[in-house]
Order: C-alpha cells, then structure tokens, then sequence
C-alpha cells in the first residue's frame, strides 16, 4: 500500500519506491531505500510527518504517495 494510507503509530517497511530518478535520489538521501523500517508519526491534513534512522522528515502526499510500504508485525 502506499504511504499515505498508513495509519498514525504504527511502523512500516518501504517495499519499493516509484517515480523517477529525482524522487528516488530524495528518498535514497533520507534512508528511505526497500527493507528501510519507518514509523508514521503523523498522516491528517497536510504533510505525512515519519521517522526513520532517527530522523523525523515531512512528506507531501504526492511525494509519500511513491513509496509503496508493508506493516511490519
């Protein structure tokens, strides 16, 4: 599913990104690469708020919508 159906509190692993060469050099910059663990701090009204390697990044849902994610148990 993508990111931006993943619901708040719960952590997620990146299965694979879609998109272009720019978006997948952004995502790769901030760790967000396949088998990467993250978790949805914040998904409402504007931009998904997630941490991942220590680090918090703010999302845009068109960005958050290219990186396709599976719950981890």
């Amino acid at each position: 599913m993508s990111l931006i159906l993943a619901d708040e509190n719960a952590e997620y692993e990146v299965v694979r990104i879609e998109g272009g060469h720019g978006s997948y050099t952004k995502f790769l910059e901030m760790g967000l690469v396949p088998g990467a663990r993250l978790k949805v701090i914040y998904n409402a009204k504007g931009p998904i708020i997630i941490a991942i390697n220590g680090s918090k990044y703010a999302l845009g849902k068109g960005l958050a919508s290219k990186i396709i994610i599976k719950e981890v148990a």
